[in-house]
């Protein structure tokens, strides 16, 4: 099921928005080698299960931005990351829809696609809220969101067992309100049926548990879902693709671009400047009456400060300073031993 299209140049020409999921199971290194791959690669990475520490921060990557949901007090378990390059769309959160730890909203836009698509990314487990009776966020918060019949929707990953998507299963787990929200939006199914998205090492067993549907009005836009047999990043969840296909446009910036490197500020020079001038600025800002001429001379003064020891980001593709030949080498032999452990399932394997 593998498709290639690593070949940078020819992918950066492309008009199609390339999208990437994959589950974490908290692991930096699982995130770090998915990035990896990404760069240069795809344009939207979704993620299920990240790794986070306190205040839900997480890793971050020179080649994309960072959309996650605003929600507090709890960890965060999904997250959208946007190619800082990709200027064939415009991506915007869309908290006014849904903002959960286990489910976010973004809209994708361009000036070909005559109406926004919105992108859900869903970490299908029991909520993290005692208080939440322990339902599963399809049956907590997707039954929630209402759409009109003309929105175009994709919808993406979900722990649920049926036979749409798996002939084996006769037993369907944790699938009717999914079914209900499906079908009272006309959604299909963007998967290959019967192809596995997850193999159990320690069991030997294999099942279908990232899924991604689409509405009838975006269905015939979506192409090439597969999952990439390169991305090995040693776990049990593939690493799955697949295609957002658009007609030409004129490039546009994208609006997620950062416009300054704030890692490498000097923050201690940073400040001691503002000191200096400070008695300066108060003195100026004692003589003027306008609140509103107040706050349009501080910002100067601000913008001033940072133009002296703050430089521009450079936008690149740009991969951790550490990935080197060797890690690249090793991730080539694991996903061919993994290829190999696919076929016959043994402990040798």
């Amino acid at each position: 099921m593998s498709q290639n299209h690593s070949n940078d140049e020819s992918f950066a020409n492309m008009s199609n928005i390339w999208i990437l999921q994959h589950n974490y199971a908290r692991s930096t290194q699982i995130m770090h080698a998915c990035m990896k791959f990404a760069k240069n690669k795809t344009d939207i990475v979704i993620l299920q299960e990240l790794w986070m520490r306190d205040e839900n921060i997480t890793i971050s990557h020179s080649s994309f931005i960072c959309i996650k949901s605003n929600v507090q007090n709890t960890r965060v378990r999904v997250l959208i990351f946007v190619a800082k390059n990709a200027k064939k769309f415009t991506c915007t959160s869309r908290s006014d829809i849904v903002n959960s730890e286990d489910m976010q909203a973004i809209s994708i836009a361009n000036n070909k696609i005559q109406r926004e698509i919105l992108l859900f990314n869903i970490y299908n487990e029991k909520s993290q809220n005692a208080d939440d009776e322990q339902l599963y966020m399809i049956e907590w918060e997707l039954a929630k969101v209402m759409l009109n019949s003309e929105q175009k929707v994709i919808i993406k990953d979900f722990n649920v067992h049926h036979s749409w998507w798996n002939a084996k299963i006769s037993n369907f787990i944790r699938t009717k309100a999914l079914i209900n929200w499906i079908n009272l939006h006309k959604c299909d199914l963007i998967n290959t049926s019967d192809i596995d998205t997850y193999h159990s090492y320690s069991s030997q067993s294999s099942s279908i548990l990232d899924l991604a549907f689409a509405s009838k009005n975006m269905r015939n836009h979506i192409k090439n879902w597969h999952i990439d047999e390169n991305a090995n990043t040693e776990f049990n969840h593939e690493v799955i693709l697949f295609t957002i296909v658009t007609k030409k446009m004129k490039l546009i910036e994208n609006s997620l671009n950062a416009s300054y490197n704030l890692q490498k500020v000097d923050w201690k020079d940073f400040d001691e400047h503002l000191q200096k001038t400070k008695d300066k600025m108060i003195v100026k800002m004692q003589r003027i009456t306008s609140l509103e001429v107040k706050v349009i001379y501080l910002t100067e003064c601000i913008k001033n400060t940072v133009k002296l020891f703050v430089f521009k980001q450079r936008i690149c593709a740009k991969s951790k300073f550490w990935w080197n030949n060797k890690l690249i080498e090793m991730q080539k032999t694991l996903s061919s031993k993994k290829r190999i452990w696919k076929r016959c399932r043994n402990d040798d394997a």
